[in-house]
């Protein structure tokens, strides 16, 4: 069997973005039809350059990895505060278990050893998955050698009701236009009207709309037809 990181799916993933316009833009059907499928995610992207959050990232890796034969299945994570949770991906191969969170822009996949931590650099930001206690991990963030845990998990497979229930309700959190993607090794968010570009040594922060606009644009190919639309849908829908 080929190495786990030498399947086609990562190195696809690595120029799908993170972004919530392909998700607000679908607010105005039933929403039992909101979801994106697999194919569908793709097709966008070749099309409009979107790529998904972490609903139709994790069902993407979920998909593609159980064509492969593997055991793949949605989790869901404990971030610590009290806002919509966090879901991510786990793959089973030989023995071992494998994080993969596209929401986290982790799209190769990190070993979870049942006792001990692994590493994957990234560039501006590295991520640690480490083993706490008892069955449970924590995945941390590093950026100039600070560490900020992001969140914690058990293993535990979600069943595919759970998974696309808590995918339907999702679609009522959303408040601003939100993107994200590493490029050049530098890490690219963008939350409303708020732009952070972050790498090894430098970090710029910006809150302006224009900038917002111009780095959708720059960095995500995103037209400012569709993020005007997309804004607009917010208003409408936002959860009150």
């Amino acid at each position: 069997m080929k190495d786990i990181n030498d399947i086609h799916l990562f190195s696809l993933l690595e120029n799908i973005p993170y972004e919530n316009i392909s998700k607000i833009l679908r607010l105005e059907m039933d929403p039992e039809k909101r979801p994106r499928d697999s194919q569908t995610l793709l097709a966008d992207h070749r099309d409009f350059h979107f790529g998904g959050t972490c609903f139709s990232l994790v069902n993407l890796v979920v998909q593609s990895l159980s064509v492969e034969g593997l055991r793949a299945y949605p989790v869901k994570a404990d971030i610590h505060r009290r806002t919509f949770p966090h879901f991510f991906a786990i793959v089973e191969e030989n023995d071992k278990k494998y994080l993969i969170d596209p929401g986290y822009l982790i799209n190769t996949p990190i070993e979870i050893k049942e006792d001990g931590l692994t590493i994957q650099k990234n560039g501006a930001i590295d991520f640690v998955v480490k083993h706490i206690d008892k069955g449970q991990h924590q995945l941390q963030t590093i950026t100039k050698g600070q560490h900020k845990t992001r969140y914690t998990f058990h293993i535990e497979p979600l069943s595919d009701n759970e998974f696309q229930e808590s995918w339907i309700e999702s679609f009522n959190y959303m408040n601003a236009i939100v993107a994200s993607r590493f490029v050049d090794e530098k890490f690219i968010y963008i939350n409303g009207n708020y732009v952070q570009i972050r790498s090894k040594g430098n970090i710029e922060k910006y809150d302006q709309e224009e900038k917002a606009l111009e780095y959708l644009n720059t960095y995500f190919e995103l037209d400012e037809n569709i993020v005007h639309t997309a804004n607009e849908l917010l208003k409408k829908y936002l959860k009150k």
